[in-house]
């Protein structure tokens, strides 16, 4: 199955496969201009099974080092799938009883695309855009009332016309029909709102699966992106059409306990009232952004869609 990679965090997937192969490592020396190719193979421990490559290629110029990335990526998830140390979730298959005994967790289903950065610029610009949007609306009336106005001769009908013009495109009437259409909120509402949101997710980037009554939040490094994200999300869409698969390991699984607030008044020195402190905090982030009963939070080791 050739993997179409959308992210894959290089460090964390050779740190665990050089525990699995013995510390092998493969890399791709680069060079700009003509080069020399040279190939060698390499195999691994013995029962590993496992061929690897390296390729040279020497240039005069800059040289740049590189994993291979994405092969070295198969190697690892064929070693995971083949010696059962991952749970697999699709939407043919559902059954989550034994995913206690797992660490690695791989799920292929449709996905949501969550940026925090670009909610926040929501927030920020709200009040504008909703506006524009309205205005927008309005220019195929504008664009009427114009077109009339050209064919009028009569003065009572060309003033009239000037005035409703005029009245569409008025600022106040368009905030007005803008919050008519929810497209208008209190500032200090939507400025509260971001606070929030920056808070408690800070500038995530998060993948989101729903499987029945199973949610998946897959919580992505912008570094380890293979494109920028607006352009990941104009190819995919912000709700995808395809199912994206993601690798990772399970951070924490099927549960509803909430943090626990200790006794501040039974403390006995600075380090016992920070510790209580931290408590609080727990409890205060778990009332923004904290995880759902059937939620499972996944720290990501690739995402890709099969071809």
């Amino acid at each position: 199955m050739i993997k179409h990679f959308i992210y894959l965090d290089q460090q964390k997937m050779y740190s665990l496969s050089s525990q699995i192969f013995e510390g092998i490592t493969e890399f791709i020396v680069n060079e700009d201009n003509n080069s020399l190719d040279k190939k060698e193979e390499q195999k691994g421990p013995v029962g590993s099974g496992k061929i690897l490559a390296d390729v040279i290629n020497t240039s005069t110029k800059s040289t740049e080092k590189r994993f291979l990335h994405d092969y070295s990526y198969t190697i690892f998830e064929n070693y995971l799938l083949e010696n059962n140390k991952i749970v697999s979730f699709s939407t043919e298959d559902l059954d989550y009883s034994n995913i206690d005994d797992y660490s690695f967790i791989k799920i292929k289903a449709k996905a949501k695309f969550n940026d925090i950065d670009k909610i926040n610029e929501l927030f920020r610009d709200f009040n504008k855009i909703g506006e524009s949007l309205t205005h927008v609306r309005l220019s195929q009336d504008i664009e009427l009332k114009e077109a009339e106005l050209k064919a009028e001769t009569n003065p009572k009908k060309v003033e009239q016309l000037i005035k409703e013009i005029d009245s569409i495109g008025n600022s106040k009437n368009l905030k007005k029909l803008a919050r008519l259409n929810n497209l208008q909120r209190s500032q200090s509402f939507l400025d509260n709102l971001s606070v929030l949101t920056q808070y408690g997710f800070s500038n995530q980037f998060e993948i989101e699966q729903n499987l029945d009554k199973l949610k998946f939040s897959t919580f992505l490094k912008r570094e380890c992106l293979r494109e920028k994200e607006d352009i990941l999300i104009k190819k995919f869409s912000r709700i995808t059409e395809k199912e994206i698969v993601v690798v990772g390991i399970i951070t924490q699984g099927v549960s509803s306990q909430a943090p626990l607030v200790g006794d501040s008044n039974n403390l006995i020195n600075l380090k016992e009232l920070l510790s209580n402190f931290i408590d609080h905090l727990a409890n205060i982030e778990h009332s923004i952004s904290g995880k759902s009963e059937y939620e499972i939070i996944i720290d990501p080791i690739a995402v890709y869609v099969e071809l």
